[in-house]
């Protein structure tokens, strides 16, 4: 018999009960995912958001993190096919038993990847890689009719002229040439969910682009004095008489220019070993 417990928030499967089976998460999210993937939705008048994404291993450790990759994505649409209202920030709040390491990391200047191409971007900032995805978006030119794109997306390390902790996520399209580089600032707090990364679209961007999907896997192994570091780590934090549990994998909140907020919350598995 399987047995489930339910507590402040989080569902476990005890140790006697067989686990269920646990599939992992193809890297490829929201843009790149087939059609029935798992995924939170959240809507208000005809504007639908969704929030994908996990990480694995799904197996890691119970009482200290251990290495972990994060793929995380999203969807905008409208449920009447009008056209999407412009992006004016995204915040994308990570699980509390994450952790994020960036001291020892290469840094990429923002201005090392300005105006640049993806292939670029690598040549200039690869030791400070983080992550990788892809966006797709509509874009608005004046004196010509809107078009979708698709592009590459490229995360590196990077940090704010105060000091800051940030991730600078690259996206480059030759046709025509537009490069964006859109500054996710890192901030930690001590609640549940520690870790949140903030992007507000430069308003010199104007209507340029309309985000309508994206997926980013953030993973990275580097060493520091002769130790080998993560940039991302989780644990499964589930009492020692269960095996398993669903916890808060992520939040997330859109705001757009015509004054709606949409905000989303995930949860996922995890098993502990």
């Amino acid at each position: 018999m399987q047995i489930a417990r339910a507590l402040g928030g989080m569902v476990f499967a005890a140790r006697s009960a067989p686990g269920p089976c646990l599939a992992l998460l193809v890297a490829a999210l929201v843009l790149l995912a087939p059609p029935g993937a798992l995924g939170e939705r959240s809507q208000k008048g005809n504007l639908l958001v969704s929030l994908q994404g996990g990480v694995s291993p799904l197996k890691l450790p119970r009482d200290h993190p251990a290495p972990v990759a994060l793929r995380i994505g999203g969807r905008i649409a409208t449920t009447d096919g009008g056209p999407l209202p412009r992006l004016k920030q995204i915040r994308l709040t990570l699980g509390g038993r994450g952790r994020l390491t960036t001291t020892g990391l290469a840094v990429c200047p923002r201005s090392r990847i300005r105006n640049a191409s993806n292939r670029q971007a690598l040549r200039r900032c690869r030791p400070a890689l983080v992550g990788r995805g892809a966006l797709r978006a509509r874009l608005f030119i004046p004196h010509q009719d809107p078009f979708p794109i698709g592009t590459g997306l490229l995360a590196f390390n990077g940090r704010t002229d105060a000091g800051r902790p940030a991730v600078w996520v690259h996206a480059y399209t030759g046709t025509p040439p537009v490069s964006i580089v859109l500054p996710f600032i890192i901030h930690r707090r001590a609640t549940t969910l520690r870790t949140s990364l903030t992007a507000i679209v430069p308003p010199a961007l104007g209507d340029l682009p309309h985000l309508a999907a994206f997926h980013l896997t953030l993973s990275r192994r580097f060493y520091h004095h002769g130790h080998l570091r993560s940039y991302l780590s989780a644990s499964c934090p589930v009492p020692k008489a269960f095996n398993a549990g669903f916890l808060t994998f992520a939040k997330a909140s859109y705001d757009f220019a015509d004054g709606r907020t949409l905000r989303i919350e995930a949860s996922r598995s995890c098993r502990a070993r």
